[in-house]
């Protein structure tokens, strides 16, 4: 007698893909902020990819890619290499339910039941971050990681969470470059380094700077992640502002204590590596519950993600299941279900596609110093690179972020074409 699921692995198709392509909402307290800073946008797709053995994977990822192609190939097939991250995700899933095993099962030895597991937002004012981090401890999160800009006070922040944060609850500073240099850094992480709640620091200077990072190593305490063989900085009008360097030369001269990967495709070959010269690693990805799924399918199945991943997914007012995954004293369960172990509400994933996305919002955001000079800018890039250029200082005493929205008139109208052609200054 034939074996139905052997058979069905051995001939297994898939049949069919479709999108839902979803209009999310960031949770009130942090909508105008995560919608200022355009990197983070509310519109992400779900895909269902369905085998023809009728066995339904999901994906997810931000905007929407065609994944027509991939119909009449065997899911087995991509569940590594190079293929895009959401269908590898769908099909971990597909897999392991036609198989009746988690995901994890199909990419290796689980180590761990629980993963550690992080909130995660953009910069915020320094009372909205207080807000945040009560909130994240209330939901049962221990590890925050945060963007760090220059536009806000970088000791009045710290302050802050030093004041609102529950014993043990941590802070990750995420610079993604904007220290700039050593010398600027340093004094600055000397005073974060002061507060206990400051757990660590991401890339404080581009990664290029190999130097720079021997210097601050040398000089402060916290711990250092780097993005994986790359740069880190938000320049995109010269490419070669930031390259980094080759993940090799960051091991070999022991440049930071762990690292930051997001959907690589490599991320078990990388853990090896990691393993083998000690350092750690976590997770990063923008997404749903599914996405939170996946990652921590992926994060019990490393050695060496013993640091909080992450996803962000509690951001969203409505998820794409009733009850988003959570993290119990800082730990997130693994699913043990098949696959993925969770299944989105078709019900919600309907209302959510049925949106359109909401019209480009015209902002200008005014960078204030205490002395009473303001700085204008039409666009979040191009406030970017006003500071990574060194066009005016950061991190100061006193500097905070003022943001105006487009309220229809001829004044706004004149004043962000101003803007749009260069930064504006006033006192």
């Amino acid at each position: 007698m034939s074996n139905p699921i052997r058979q069905s692995r051995d001939t297994l198709k898939i049949a069919a893909i479709r999108n839902y392509p979803l209009q999310m909402s960031f949770i009130p307290a942090v909508a105008a902020n995560m919608r200022r800073a355009t990197t983070h946008t509310e519109r992400l797709t779900v895909y269902r990819v369905e085998l023809d053995n009728g066995i339904v994977g999901w994906g997810d990822s931000h905007g929407e890619v065609d994944l027509s192609e991939h119909v009449g190939r065997h899911p087995m097939e991509l569940l590594h290499g190079q293929v895009p991250d959401m269908l590898r995700m769908a099909c971990f899933d597909a897999v392991g339910k036609t198989l009746d095993v988690p995901a994890h099962v199909l990419m290796g030895v689980q180590r761990r039941p629980r993963i550690p597991f992080a909130y995660w937002t953009i910069d915020l004012p320094p009372e909205v971050l207080a807000q945040q981090v009560r909130y994240a401890a209330d939901l049962g999160y221990k590890t925050y990681k945060y963007k760090v800009r220059p536009w806000w006070d970088l000791i009045e922040q710290a302050e802050h969470v030093a004041e609102h944060a529950p014993p043990g609850f941590k802070i990750w500073m995420d610079f993604n470059g904007h220290l700039r240099d050593a010398q600027q850094a340093i004094p600055l992480l000397k005073k974060l380094q002061q507060f206990d709640c400051i757990g660590g620091i991401e890339s404080p200077i581009p990664q290029r700077d190999v130097p720079g990072y021997k210097r601050i190593r040398s000089s402060i305490d916290l711990p250092i992640a780097l993005h994986y063989g790359c740069g880190c900085c938000h320049v995109e009008s010269d490419l070669s502002y930031d390259r980094g360097v080759p993940a090799e030369r960051q091991l070999r001269e022991n440049l930071c204590d762990a690292f930051g990967l997001g959907g690589d495709p490599d991320t078990f070959g990388i853990d090896q590596v990691l393993y083998e010269h000690r350092k750690v690693l976590w997770i990063q990805a923008i997404g749903t519950s599914l996405r939170t799924a996946l990652v921590a399918h992926i994060s019990s199945v490393c050695r060496q993600t013993v640091l909080s991943s992450m996803t962000g997914h509690a951001l969203w007012e409505k998820d794409v299941i009733a009850e988003p995954l959570a993290p119990i004293d800082g730990y997130l369960p693994v699913p043990s279900g098949a696959g993925l172990g969770i299944e989105p509400d078709e019900v919600l994933l309907e209302e959510l596609s049925g949106s359109p996305p909401p019209p480009p919002v015209r902002r200008i955001s005014t960078v204030v110093y205490p002395s009473g000079v303001r700085w204008h800018f039409s666009d979040e890039q191009q406030r970017h690179e006003a500071f990574y250029f060194g066009q005016l200082p950061g991190f100061g005493r006193g500097i905070h972020l003022e943001v105006e929205e487009d309220d229809g008139s001829n004044d706004f109208a004149k004043r962000f074409a101003e803007c749009e052609h260069a930064p504006m200054v006033t006192t």
